[in-house]
């Protein structure tokens, strides 16, 4: 099998997301999978109608992948999206779908889309300015919690206690007028400083951990600091999970589910969700679990491979904490 996976930062130790990129890297390797990381920016995106396969990076044309692993989340420009489509266009499988992709990177749009569906969220309200206070206190109440529509790893989030908080956001908000587009959104007092992250892989939920802050902070996030232990979810917010990546149309999601008094509320869905907490937390091999799942989906033979030290970790572990369990989609 023959990858592409794009990732749209400098590729070293210590950059965002990178960690997950060398796992995906580490893996293939020891599957027999040629993994090409590219930046979408370098591409060269010619468009011709008399033309059939058409990929030229860095001024030089690339051989037709059998798939591509867009990793670039909320963060994905026009740019990359173009980039993206272009190649579907072509008949290359992704993970996930450009449309997919850009669905998700905007908070809001993802809530409504779900709350379209009948899955349940915050009640939410899309800024603007001037903030009316007033409405934002009728409709929603104190505490409430205030985000950017493009925020990733817990960033661009917070909680204004009342009021008086709220009114000194608000000016400075209306002060600065930065071009930036805020969402306000219900508090769940239940979920202060709790989550779960459920991941869902071509529409299984394969793996779940409970994050949780240890500080105080609302925020469970566990690049702010949060822990991540494996959590086994009752069937039915699984199924929610399953459901959530299903309305989205994504093949890999990592869905955050808010656990309200009455039931649960949909957080957010990622598009390339981060894992490395998810792994330790699980003892699995998440880009192994995605290479296995697409190859199955393409029709594509399993290549021998030889044991790697993830998988001699995770054996060794596996009658202690067993964590992998599977609910298919009905």
């Amino acid at each position: 099998m023959h990858c592409w996976l794009l990732f749209h930062r400098e590729l070293r130790r210590g950059v965002p997301e990178a960690a997950e990129v060398f796992r995906f890297q580490q893996s293939a390797a020891q599957a027999g999978i040629r993994l090409d990381v590219l930046n979408p920016r370098d591409f060269e995106l010619i468009v011709d109608s008399t033309e059939g396969w058409s990929a030229v990076y860095q001024g030089r044309k690339l051989a037709k992948p059998d798939l591509i692993i867009p990793r670039t989340g909320s963060e994905t420009s026009y740019f990359t999206l173009a980039v993206l489509r272009h190649f579907e266009r072509q008949g290359i499988a992704m993970v996930n779908s450009p449309a997919a992709v850009e669905a998700v990177a905007d908070k809001l749009q993802t809530l409504q889309i779900l709350s379209g569906a009948g899955i349940p969220i915050p009640k939410t309200i899309l800024g603007k300015f001037p903030v009316d206070v007033g409405v934002i206190e009728r409709e929603l109440g104190f505490p409430v919690v205030v985000k950017t529509l493009r925020g990733t790893r817990g960033n661009g989030v917070l909680l204004c206690a009342n009021r008086e908080q709220f009114n000194d956001l608000a000016n400075l908000l209306d002060g600065a007028q930065s071009g930036t587009d805020f969402i306000f959104q219900q508090y769940v007092q239940a979920s202060h400083g709790r989550d779960v992250r459920v991941l869902v892989i071509n529409g299984r939920a394969v793996a779940a951990m409970e994050r949780r802050s240890t500080d105080g902070s609302f925020k469970s996030n566990i690049s702010l600091g949060g822990v991540g232990t494996a959590f086994e979810p009752p069937p039915d917010m699984a199924e929610l999970a399953v459901r959530v990546a299903n309305v989205l149309g994504l093949d890999v999601a990592g869905v955050d589910i808010l656990l309200d008094s009455n039931g649960y509320r949909i957080c957010e869905a990622n598009s390339s969700p981060g894992f490395q907490g998810l792994e330790k937390a699980c003892h699995i091999s998440v880009p192994d679990a995605i290479f296995s799942a697409m190859r199955d989906r393409l029709g594509l033979p399993t290549s021998v491979r030889r044991r790697s030290s993830w998988q001699t970790f995770f054996a060794g572990l596996a009658t202690q904490s067993p964590c992998v369990w599977t609910v298919a989609h009905p």
